[in-house]
C-alpha cells in the first residue's frame, strides 16, 4: 500500500484536507492501494514536531501539496513547515502533486 503525505497550513486547508482523506478513504478502489497521512491524526508526543512530519515525508510514497494563500509560521533559517516538507519530498526523490487553492471571487490582499 502506497502512502500519500497531505502537505498544507494545516489551519486554513483543514476542511480539504480532511475531505480527501475522506475521500480515498471512502472509495473502494483507492483505499485498497493508498493511505492517507495527515499530520493532525497522529496523538500527541514529546518527539520534536519538526522530526515527526520530515520522518513522515521519508516513509511516504507520494508527496501531496495543497496550497492556498498562507505560509505558515516560519523557522529560524525563514521556513516554514510546508516548505520543508518539499524540500524533503524533493530530496528524496519522492513523486510530488501540488494543487493551488483558488477562490471562486477576486481577492485583495492590502499591506
Amino acid at each position: 500500500m502506497a502512502t500519500i503525505f497531505v502537505s498544507s497550513v494545516q489551519k486554513e486547508l483543514a476542511d480539504e484536507r480532511r475531505a480527501l482523506k475522506n475521500y480515498i478513504e471512502g472509495d473502494s478502489l483507492l483505499r485498497r492501494f493508498f493511505d492517507v497521512f495527515l499530520f493532525e491524526d497522529l496523538p500527541a508526543t514529546d518527539h520534536c514536531a519538526d522530526d515527526v512530519y520530515l520522518e513522515q515525508v521519508d516513509r511516504c510514497d507520494v508527496y501531496l501539496g495543497i496550497f492556498a494563500y498562507q505560509y505558515g509560521f516560519e523557522n529560524v533559517d525563514g521556513l516554514s513547515p510546508t516548505e520543508l516538507e518539499f524540500i524533503r519530498a524533493t530530496e528524496q526523490g519522492k513523486t510530488r502533486l501540488i494543487f493551488v487553492k483558488v477562490p471562486l471571487t477576486p481577492v485583495v490582499i492590502r499591506r
